[in-house]
């Protein structure tokens, strides 16, 4: 499927300016940091297509089995744009760079990156249960070309509690070691406003939305989930899904991703 020149200006305009286009597939991203993107949009023409794993693979033997889905498919693996990964238990700080640098080294050898910057989305969290011994691949999304009608197809990467995403050290932290309502709200909406920003970026919201995930170890909706309902709004009609996981980062108590895909396969 192709669009005009006029359209795809039209698209342009729709988005933010924040957002790039990825230079090796048909796809706009949200700049992130080293290891992630903000989010992902298909352009128009495209979808974009999930796949989830049904058992525990190595996250390098999953890049491998990318590789071979997306050729399967008919289309380059540089058509990944977005990553799930299950981490066997929290990070310190200092653990998830280091992770981070051997990942985004992988992305570099195929060929991902943008200059210093990093199109492919990501969420990684550590499941309380039947955690894997190794950080695994969960799922992976990819770009493809798609005769369907236009409904914008995206998926808005992990983000957990911090005040800023990009500051990866403890006094970033939000509501640090705190327990209540008061605390939990202020996690709440700072991972929220983290999803509307990216969201309005890639010219979406919460009405678009088809899948919210929250990831959590803890009684969260006891102290702040109507707060997150009245935020999400009409969008709760399709439900929340709670993950009970902990954020990458040892400290970090709150985490959610969105997304609208047009396509998802259990593999």
């Amino acid at each position: 499927m192709f669009i005009t020149v006029k359209e795809w200006g039209l698209y342009q305009r729709e988005v933010h300016m924040n957002v790039r286009l990825s230079p090796v597939a048909p796809f706009s991203y949200v700049p992130g940091i080293d290891p992630y993107s903000g989010g992902v949009v298909a352009s128009p023409g495209n979808e974009i297509v999930r796949i989830r794993f049904t058992k525990e693979i190595s996250w390098r033997e999953g890049f491998e089995r990318i590789e071979v889905i997306t050729e399967d498919d008919g289309v380059d693996r540089t058509a990944l744009c977005a990553v799930e990964l299950r981490c066997p238990e929290p990070h310190s700080f200092e653990g998830f760079i280091e992770f981070n640098d051997e990942y985004r080294a992988l992305l570099n050898s195929w060929g991902l990156l943008n200059g210093d910057e990093n199109p492919i989305a990501r969420t990684n969290v550590a499941p309380v249960q039947y955690a894997p011994n190794a950080t695994s691949l969960y799922a992976f999304s990819y770009v493809k070309p798609s005769d369907k009608p236009d409904r914008r197809s995206f998926v808005v990467a992990g983000a957990g509690d911090l005040m800023d995403q990009s500051d990866l050290q403890v006094s970033s932290i939000v509501a640090k070691d705190r327990s209540g309502k008061e605390a939990w709200m202020s996690r709440i909406d700072q991972v929220c406003q983290e999803m509307e920003d990216r969201m309005t970026s890639i010219g979406v919201d919460w009405h678009d939305c088809t899948v919210i995930d929250v990831y959590c170890a803890e009684d969260w909706f006891s102290q702040a989930g109507e707060a997150l309902m009245e935020r999400i709004g009409p969008a709760l009609a399709n439900g929340i899904h709670w993950y009970i996981a902990h954020p990458p980062i040892e400290g970090l108590r709150f985490e959610m991703d969105v997304r609208r895909v047009s396509t998802e396969k259990v593999v």
